[in-house]
């Protein structure tokens, strides 16, 4: 299913690490100085994704917990526990807005179903539907 040049950029916990600003820097000038003019440290620009850091994500203190867990346990991607889903996947509203955080479980069940290769594939239209869907209750996020 998985090859790992594909799942580089894809989280274990169903974050596509390609769509980060602080991945895209690497490649867009524009990117690099605004997030710099942000407070974010050249330094850690740009992030080279998840995966490759081992979790070790500069926007947060110490390793990734979700990482750490599923690395610990052997698996590509937390949909393959036997836990899954739990706590650390839990959607939460604070800077759901701006944060894909909220996609995870989606993400991942899609994975799981589908194969990484088609979610690849159909990521800008999920991303589409989370970020400007307009809600309709029994039938999710609207494209307009």
């Amino acid at each position: 299913m998985k090859q790992a040049d594909e799942i580089t950029l894809v989280a274990p916990c169903g974050i596509h690490c390609g769509d980060c600003r602080a991945y895209r820097a690497k490649d867009d000038l524009t990117i690099m100085q605004d997030m710099i003019a942000k407070g974010v440290r050249r330094e850690i620009l740009p992030c080279s994704g998840c995966r490759p850091l081992k979790g070790n994500c500069p926007f947060i203190v110490g390793t990734c917990e979700t990482y750490a867990c599923i690395d610990k346990r052997g698996f590509e991607f937390c949909f393959e526990c036997p836990e899954f889903p739990c706590a650390k996947l839990n959607p939460a509203a604070d800077r759901a807005n701006v944060l894909p955080h909220n996609m995870k479980v989606f993400n991942l069940c899609f994975i799981k179903q589908q194969g990484l290769a088609k979610w690849l594939g159909k990521l800008p239209e999920i991303a589409q539907r989370y970020y400007r869907g307009r809600m309709v209750i029994g039938k999710g996020p609207q494209l307009e």
